[in-house]
């Protein structure tokens, strides 16, 4: 890195140090954070499972119906209040890992009469998702904590390599 630009490290590490403790001294404003980003996300997945259900030509009612639940729960998520954001948030989070887990369980047998690979492949990752709701949904509360001190403790990880890496520039 040039000499000249060294200084953006040091910003940036000390920028992600910072978001790192806002997000662990304010879980319940990151949830919402997170809430908004999850239903804009939601909402995408959703719009994209619906335009590939229709330009398919071997078309799966459950492309078309994971995506409007999808886009249905974006909606949701846009339109709920600040409590239910943060409350079930986790929860939603959890009910979605499980719904397209088992979504994308039920796909990987139609998809094995094409593709053994990729059916076997879409097979681990729904059951891998349904194990993943199913352990969310039991303590939706802690999953949002543990999902936000989580993120906090990769800014700060980014945060302190990114100072590290601007003193290593200055020695070189």
């Amino acid at each position: 890195m040039s000499k000249k630009l060294s200084w953006l490290s040091i910003l940036a590490g000390v920028l992600s140090i910072l978001a790192g403790f806002y997000l662990m001294a304010n879980p319940a404003l990151s949830l919402l954070s997170f809430a908004i980003l999850f239903a804009l996300i939601f909402m995408v997945n959703g719009i994209s499972d619906i335009i590939k259900y229709f330009s398919a030509d071997e078309k799966s009612g459950w492309d078309l119906f994971n995506g409007v639940m999808t886009v249905l729960l974006s909606i949701w998520l846009f339109s709920g209040s600040f409590l239910e954001k943060v409350t079930f948030i986790p929860f939603i989070f959890a009910f979605w890992a499980l719904f397209t887990g088992i979504s994308k369980t039920i796909m990987s047998f139609q998809v094995k009469k094409v593709d053994k690979k990729l059916g076997n492949t879409l097979l681990w990752t729904g059951i891998l998702g349904i194990i993943a709701g199913i352990i969310m949904m039991g303590n939706p509360l802690m999953t949002g904590i543990f999902v936000t001190y989580t993120i906090a403790f990769v800014f700060i990880y980014q945060g302190i390599v990114s100072i590290i890496l601007y003193f290593k520039s200055k020695k070189a």
